[in-house]
Parts: structure tokens; sequence; C-alpha cells
């Protein structure tokens, strides 16, 4: 009886079998998990592509304020929804010039000079795939205005 027992507790066929599927349940929750690594670092490189060409896209019409006039930004400069291409997909891009009479010359809206626009505030957003967006902004005074050659 006792080395029947003992072959029962000493038998170990299957045991490779056994091995070998927790193995491969192992490299299954391995490769699953590397693939949704791969996958999800892609569309990061992917936003990260299409959030660098919007900067571009806002950088350079910032730049086209230096060739307006100060007194004709607003007129020149003001856009709404302007479709831009971000390489393969498409966007829009609002250039908003706004005028800000400032509290700090102590005048308020009743400057001495007459002049309540202190200086302007342009601000240039790009949109793009729904729930992405870029916007920059710079504040450009009349009195350290020069327009380029």
């Amino acid at each position: 009886m006792k080395s029947s027992m003992s072959q029962i507790i000493h038998d170990e066929s299957g045991t490779t079998l056994v091995e070998v599927l927790i193995a491969i349940v192992i490299m299954t929750i391995l490769l699953v998990g590397g693939l949704q690594f791969v996958t999800v670092g892609r569309e990061a490189v992917t936003v990260e592509r299409y959030h660098r060409l919007a900067l571009l896209i806002a950088e350079s019409r910032l730049e086209e304020a230096r060739y307006y006039a100060y007194s004709s930004l607003a007129g020149s400069l003001a856009e709404t929804n302007t479709p831009v291409t971000l390489g393969n997909i498409a966007g829009t891009r609002t250039t908003v010039v706004e005028h800000i009479d400032d509290d700090f010359d102590g005048t308020g809206g009743g400057d001495a000079d007459g002049n309540t626009v202190d200086y302007k505030k342009i601000t240039v957003t790009v949109n793009w795939a729904s729930r992405h967006s870029v916007s920059l902004e710079t504040y450009v005074s009349e009195h350290y205005y020069a327009v380029s050659p």
C-alpha cells in the first residue's frame, strides 16, 4: 500500500503540461501589456506631432502681426475659424485682437490723453480633432511697436 501511495505522490506525469500552460498565460499577459504600451505610445507621439504643428501655425500668425501698423492690427489681423492644415488633418485658426485699457495709469477708461487703448492683446487659437487646441497670446503697445521692413 505504501508503494502505491508514494507512487501517486511522486507521479510527475502532466507537470510539464501545467508548467507550459502557466508560461503561456504569463507570456500572453506580458504580450498584451506590451502591445498596449506601444499603441498608447504611438498615439501620444501622433498627438504631440499635431500639437507642434499647431504651435508653429500660431507662432507664424503672431509673427505676421509685426508687419501691420499698430493702428490697423484689429482690422488686418482678426479672423474667425480660418481653415488650416496640420500635416494630413484639417483644423481652424482664430485670431482675436483685444483693446486693453490698463488701470495701471490710474485713469481707467477716462485717460487724460483721450486714448483708452493702452495696448492690444493678440490671441491665436488653433483647433483640430474636436478636443485639441493650442492658444498663444502676446501684448503689443504703441510705444514699443516697430513695423519690420
